[in-house]
């Protein structure tokens, strides 16, 4: 069957074309890719498109028109070879033998093929899929999915999943798993993928009370429990399928039966309740090492390593596969030393998977040179466990590979994205900015910025990588030519800077930053707020104080002229520039008064156009009403804004929460202290993204009555200011 196909130059680089493909499975698609790389171009790999008219789609280093000559002479091929397959008369088989051989003569062939395998894995940015949902998109993102599952496209099959599960779409997961129940099986497997599986049947079977759910249920979990056991992320699904609603079966009798039976028998029970039972077996059956290691696991499952490790200690005859379960309980306990003592230190010596578990013993031990080759090995004999590739997608990282490195990540960002630290986050940032996950746009290397700093919060300022991240971070937003994007990096830019007293590097930024306000780039009240989020570090810093005071003094004289040339009245945070102004040198805001004097009145004397002093006159709104509780900031800050909003707007009853960054939080603690307010302003900012969330979630759930408004400024006179616009706008 032939294939549709759109060469687009200017999709990609200078150097490259962007080629679409309308393929009818992905195993055509997969034809096409390896004949374009046979003709000799250097070619990107199969992803999913993003145009609904197509299904997949490439970049080739060439011109328009090398690429329309190939694809005519491909075309061409693809055609003629299914016209020989479809009378083609397939060679019978006579015995195993001829068909082993056969076999293994085509994974040959397919190795040769894929030089430089590539997991097929994380193609569709999980962040992105994100933010369509909060934007409202999902209808738009489940019919892209479900068009790219319908051609077998393993990666949007398990987004699929995900989405049904985020969104808590139980019938349709269910549904989905019907109709593509062995394509589900065949998808790379997880704990995580698993419990989401389970918990739609389970809860879509408390919502219609169907028996045959249960039993769906049951099978689709029997069919992955063998390897979630293996992987060690079987407990979660157990504890689902433990739930009330699922009926379980008494403890199956092991009197009578064979030592396989009885095994298969209590491997369907609790790990817990299965000890006492393998400890009797283990009595009976002292070298039956299947015993000894279902019984080492269930200790590990109740968290009893301890037991588990004298049991391993006391096998014998130390095979292959114990020493890997017995070294892999000692990296999961943070016996690194232990591991390298086990294991030999001659890598031929090891299997790829034993030479995975020492380099991973070895870089968590802070000697990475001599982890490379050990954890290289394992990762070119096939080992992709957890505990392998965390530290080989880390080594990779920052030694500067990041195709390599970009590879693993996308691997574990599927299988084990709960394993994942703040330190993977920010080396994903960075492999994402360094084209480690293929060609992508700004926008989703953006979002694993995003994702990196949120998760941070105040362990931000620990992190070696923040600084990398954040300035990165605030690049992107640039070339999106985001104002919002902007304005909220370079304040987590800047007030980062500051926190760490790089002094030097923030007069630099402030140049920019300068630079960037005169460029009309940001606006100037937008310039004002970001320089009043620093004046919390003047007592820090003696400098910053002129430093502030001249910014402030050059924006208010612009303010001003800006005015006069208009024939209009200044902007209205023109007071709070004056007040801020006199705050840090009384002696610039009286020379601006000064100044703002003679000018209208030169401009008078020549009869140009003068606004009123409309400055002069306020309407003072009334906040005795007002149970206000202010969320995040820093604490002068937040002082500052309580002053005022006492002293001249009449409020009463308010609460200060502090961030983590100053006092311990909890999501408790934070509901007693502001579940009576009827107004709840947050200031965020990396330092209190883990106290806004906590807000977020209490808003969510329904724990809070108060409006809750999130405030995009940090400055006392900002803040302050959006209080009052709100509390006016609420009447």
């Amino acid at each position: 069957m032939s294939f549709q196909y759109e060469i687009n130059a200017k999709l990609g680089s200078a150097d490259q074309v962007g080629l679409r493909l309308l393929c009818n499975s992905q195993t055509q698609a997969e034809e096409i890719h390896r004949e374009i790389r046979q003709a000799g171009f250097k070619v990107t790999r199969l992803m999913s498109s993003i145009d609904e008219n197509y299904t997949h789609f490439i970049y080739l280093n060439a011109t328009e028109d090398h690429v329309s000559s190939a694809m005519l002479q491909i075309n061409a091929n693809i055609l003629a070879l299914n016209n020989v397959n479809s009378v083609k008369k397939e060679p019978s088989i006579k015995d195993f033998k001829t068909w082993q051989n056969l076999f293994r003569k085509a994974i040959k062939q397919l190795n040769s093929d894929y030089q430089n395998p590539i997991s097929s894995v994380q193609e569709i940015n999980q962040n992105i899929l994100e933010q369509k949902i909060t934007a409202g998109r999902i209808t738009e993102v489940e019919n892209y999915l479900l068009r790219q599952a319908d051609v077998n496209d393993s990666n949007a099959l398990r987004t699929l999943i995900a989405l049904y599960a985020k969104t808590e779409q139980h019938e349709q997961l269910v549904e989905l798993c019907k109709a593509k129940y062995s394509n589900i099986l065949a998808l790379p497997v997880s704990g995580r993928l698993v419990e989401q599986l389970v918990t739609a049947h389970l809860q879509y079977y408390q919502q219609t009370k169907k028996q045959e759910l249960l039993g769906s249920v049951q099978a689709l979990a029997q069919e992955f429990l063998p390897e979630l056991e293996r992987l060690r992320q079987a407990n979660g699904v157990r504890k689902l399928l433990q739930l009330p609603l699922v009926s379980q079966e008494n403890p199956p009798k092991i009197e009578g039966a064979t030592l396989n039976e009885q095994l298969a028998g209590l491997l369907e029970i609790e790990p817990g309740e299965r000890i006492a039972q393998l400890e009797k077996l283990k009595q009976n059956y002292p070298k039956a090492i299947n015993v000894i290691l279902i019984l080492a696991d269930s200790y590990i499952s109740i968290n009893n390593t301890e037991d588990a490790l004298k049991i391993y200690q006391s096998i014998p005859e130390q095979t292959e596969e114990v020493k890997q379960r017995y070294a892999e309980l000692l990296l999961n306990t943070y016996r690194f030393q232990e591991v390298t003592e086990l294991l030999p230190s001659v890598i031929s010596e090891l299997s790829p998977a034993l030479s995975g578990l020492r380099g991973a013993a070895l870089y968590n031990l802070g000697q990475q040179n001599q982890a490379s080759e050990f954890l290289e090995k394992a990762w070119e004999g096939g080992e992709r466990s957890v505990q392998i590739l965390l530290p080989l997608a880390k080594l990779w990282a920052t030694v500067g590979d990041p195709v390599k490195a970009g590879e693993v990540y996308q691997i574990l960002l599927e299988t084990s994205n709960e394993k994942l630290t703040l330190e993977d986050r920010a080396l994903i940032a960075r492999v994402a900015n360094l084209d480690g996950f293929g060609n992508i746009d700004d926008e989703q290397k953006l979002s694993y910025y995003e994702e990196c700093v949120n998760l941070a919060g105040v362990r931000l300022l620990d992190l070696p990588e923040a600084e990398e991240i954040l300035k990165d971070r605030l690049d992107l937003w640039k070339k999106l030519l985001n104002t919002q994007g902007i304005i909220k990096a370079y304040a987590d830019w800047l007030d980062w800077l500051a926190n760490k007293e790089k002094w030097e590097s923030l007069n630099k930024e402030l140049d920019i930053l300068r630079n960037f306000a005169f460029q009309q780039k940001i606006s100037s009240l937008q310039y004002f707020e970001l320089l009043e989020g620093l004046e919390g570090y003047i007592n820090l810093q003696p400098t910053l104080r002129p430093t502030l005071a001249n910014d402030y003094f050059g924006l208010a004289i612009a303010e001003i002229d800006n005015a006069l040339r208009q024939g209009e009245a200044e902007a209205s945070f023109f007071q709070d520039l004056k007040l801020a102004l006199f705050c840090l040198n009384s002696d610039f805001a009286n020379d601006l008064v000064k100044y703002r004097q003679q000018l209208r009145a030169d401009a008078s004397k020549l009869d140009v156009q003068v606004a009123l002093d409309e400055n002069t006159v306020s309407t003072t709104q009334n906040l005795a009403s007002i149970r206000l509780a202010l969320v995040g900031g820093h604490q002068a800050t937040r002082r500052e804004i309580i002053r005022e909003l006492c002293e001249n707007y009449g409020l009463q009853n308010y609460i200060e929460v502090a961030p983590s960054s100053e006092a311990y939080i909890s999501r408790s603690n934070v509901q007693a202290q502001i579940s009576n307010c009827n107004l709840i302003a947050v200031i965020t900012g990396y330092m209190g993204h883990d106290l806004s969330q906590i807000i977020s979630d209490l808003k969510k759930d329904g724990a809070l009555t108060g409006e809750v408004f999130f405030l995009a400024c940090r400055g006392k006179s900002g803040v302050v200011r959006a209080i009052l616009n709100k509390v006016q706008q609420n009447g």
